[in-house]
């Protein structure tokens, strides 16, 4: 395995000397102004940190050493493991506002992505942290304690100074990334104003491990970060390049209104120098009054044989009256060799049969990408997507009753491997007479506050009979080649806690649970009790089910798209104990969802999954396509994850996912039949 390379980026300010002072500057650093209610410049020395507001909440670090860098403005504080910035004074004008900015710059030293990194928290108020495969992540809480996540889909890289805020203004909750909005969502206000405590990182697991500067917290939502855009004007697609291949580096400057002859240049080291113009009337006005914006992308050729660690520089130039200016980043980045497809090799993409109008149409693309299977998703819970005779509802897509042997017709015809896929507790329509009816029998799980909860509780067995039959029914009637788990869990943390669950746990136990459910719950005595029961109904029902398919038909592929996670995680956290089913033999191939953006961070998660599994049946990894992670646009950011995969000894992968109306195929896949597509995999 490459090691993972420590990023940096560093912003340089190029002033040509003849040119004089009068040239235009980057936007400086914060001041306070009548919304501030916390801001740290981190310039001072020793464990205290001055707020420069007016409510005077000065910080303190929880321990040494006491270590600063050179930040965006002036000093950084650099934060080790365990350490945290603890408040001083009261924090009644840090809550339950109508409007919220919390902001800062930070710089992560983290190499691990599965390590989970809080940077501002406030716990049930407002949080901003970095996920697992290195993604920013915000929490909202409304005044009822309701919680709201905001998660970006952007890569985060360690070395990397990057801006982050999180907003609120009255009717929306929106997540930046850089001064661009990543993700948003509809909330109620005001913010929570109940009792908490404000830290930056924690003394927990969930630290934070790097650098930070620049940290405000306002009264009001701010909706333009003109230094965050100014100082992170390029991006590369992957610090990850095949040899032959490409970098694409994004640019998305801003600068003064009235200046002209904007070029963007990218440049590999040993390589190429590639630069795009954009003319004046091309600029756009930016969020605030004064400054225009641009974008641009640069292509930057990897000629063969250039191999291990290297640097791509973006820069940008322009003339302002009548000065000129540039701005560079370095960014130091990884190239290795395009390792050939092999000939035998699982190559499939998840879709959606209530989406397929047209399945000629759909299953030759996917014969032109290169693919040799599809998992197609066929039933959700009660409700089955084509002409179900089992129900207990069907949903038939475009009226048309024959939609599944359509679909199964066209994909033989082009050589494509048909394996539905089957939510399994989820409920597909929770306001239908039948779903209602199981709601009234107490069939649907509960949350810890005991709110109905959309999902069949598998502590059921008349819940687990709906979705065996279902399965049995697609593998017995039809000439599938696979069937696949999925929803083969719980939906979170907090589910389920019904009556049922409650007393067959009191059964396990032998006696009574006197103070339900803060007793299962983190934190409490039985919590690590209730989660192996509450994991054991999902492995019972797969035990069940694996062993009726292959009673029918031994030979169809029995397969579960999971959690990307650790298995304990994964486990603990939505009763998914993945590991132990493939260990059992329970089911023939593991498909972890392993949509993560980030080639290093991909890397490091589909390595943890092999090495966990250790051969006990074969990994067919998750690559995210068109994801809730993100948006795959260009054939090289594919490339580089086939790659991995075959490095890694992976034996196929399966793409989330090529549903229409999509242009994957033709824009993602297609032009790489002639590389690391070639072939069709079948031997």
């Amino acid at each position: 395995m490459l090691q993972n390379v420590c990023l940096t980026a560093i912003a340089l300010l190029l002033p040509v000397a003849a040119f004089g002072q009068d040239a235009p500057a980057l936007a400086g650093a914060y001041e306070p102004d009548v919304h501030t209610l916390l801001l740290y410049h981190f310039d001072g020395e020793g464990d205290e940190i001055l707020d420069a507001s007016s409510q005077a909440l000065h910080g303190k670090l929880n321990e040494g050493p006491v270590e600063r860098g050179e930040g965006i403005f002036g000093s950084s504080l650099k934060l080790a493991d365990g350490q945290v910035i603890q408040l001083e004074g009261g924090r009644e004008c840090l809550r339950g506002m109508d409007q919220l900015t919390a902001e800062l710059w930070f710089k992560t030293t983290n190499q691990d992505s599965t390590h989970r990194q809080r940077l501002i928290m406030f716990w049930e108020h407002y949080l901003i942290s970095i996920f697992e495969g290195n993604r920013l992540v915000g929490h909202l809480y409304d005044s009822e304690g309701k919680k709201y996540v905001l998660r970006g889909h952007t890569a985060i890289m360690p070395g990397v100074w990057y801006h982050a805020a999180i907003t609120f203004d009255g009717e929306r909750g929106r997540l930046w990334l850089n001064g661009v909005q990543e993700t948003s969502v509809r909330m109620k206000g005001p913010i929570n104003n109940a009792l908490g405590s404000l830290s930056i990182s924690t003394n927990s697991n969930d630290a934070f491990i790097g650098e930070i500067d620049e940290l405000c917290i306002s009264n009001i939502a701010r909706k333009s970060f003109i230094a965050a855009r100014q100082r992170n004007f390029a991006s590369l697609t992957s610090d990850l390049a095949l040899s032959p291949g490409v970098f694409r580096a994004t640019f998305l400057p801003v600068l003064p209104e009235g200046a002209e002859g904007l070029t963007c240049t990218a440049s590999l080291a040993g390589g190429a120098t590639e630069s795009v113009t954009i003319p004046a009337e091309e600029l756009k006005t930016a969020d605030e009054p004064g400054w225009m914006m641009g974008e641009a992308q640069v292509v930057v050729p990897v000629p063969e044989g250039l191999q291990g660690e290297g640097t791509v520089t973006c820069a940008v130039s322009y003339t302002a009256e009548g000065l000129e200016r540039s701005v560079s980043s370095q960014f130091p980045v990884r190239m290795e060799p395009m390792i050939p497809p092999p000939a035998k090799e699982f190559r499939a993409a998840w879709t959606h049969i209530s989406r397929i109008e047209d399945p000629e149409d759909l299953f030759s693309r996917m014969e032109a990408s290169g693919l040799n299977a599809a998992i197609m998703r066929s039933r959700r819970g009660e409700t089955a997507f084509f002409n179900s005779k089992v129900g207990p509802l069907s949903q038939i897509p475009f009226d048309n009753p024959t939609q599944l042997e359509d679909c199964l017709a066209a994909a033989e015809k082009h050589g494509i491997d048909l394996h539905p896929y089957v939510n399994c507790f989820n409920i597909g329509q929770p306001q239908s007479d039948f779903a209602q009816q199981l709601r009234a029998e107490g069939r649907w799980q509960k949350s810890w506050r005991g709110d109905d909860v959309p999902w069949l509780c598998p502590s059921d067995p008349r819940n687990v009979e709906i979705v065996k039959q279902g399965m049995l029914e697609l593998v017995r009637d039809y000439p599938v080649k696979g069937i696949q788990y999925d929803f083969i869990r719980y939906p979170n943390a907090d589910a389920c806690y019904c009556d049922r669950c409650r007393a067959k746990f009191e059964e396990h136990i032998g006696k009574k649970v006197e103070n339900w459910p803060e007793d299962v719950r983190e934190g409490g005595p039985l919590e690590d009790e209730y989660l192996d029961v509450r994991a054991s109904y999902i492995t019972e029902a797969v035990r069940d089910i694996s062993a009726a398919i292959r009673e029918i038909k031994p030979e169809v592929m029995i397969t579960a798209a999971v959690f990307a996670q650790d298995p304990e995680q994964a486990k603990r956290g939505v009763g998914q104990d993945w590991l132990r089913w493939c260990k059992e033999g329970l089911l023939d191939a593991l498909c972890p969802m392993s949509y993560v953006q980030d080639a290093s961070a991909y890397e490091q998660t589909v390595e943890m999954i092999l090495e966990a599994v250790d051969g006990a049946v074969p990994v067919y990894a998750g690559i995210g396509l068109r994801s809730s992670s993100g948006v795959m646009r260009y054939p090289e950011e594919l490339a580089v994850k086939l790659n991995i995969l075959r490095r890694l000894g992976a034996p196929g992968f399966a793409m989330f996912c090529v549903t229409p109306k999509t242009d994957a195929p033709e824009n993602v896949l297609m032009p790489l039949r002639d590389t690391v597509l070639a072939g069709d995999g079948r031997g």
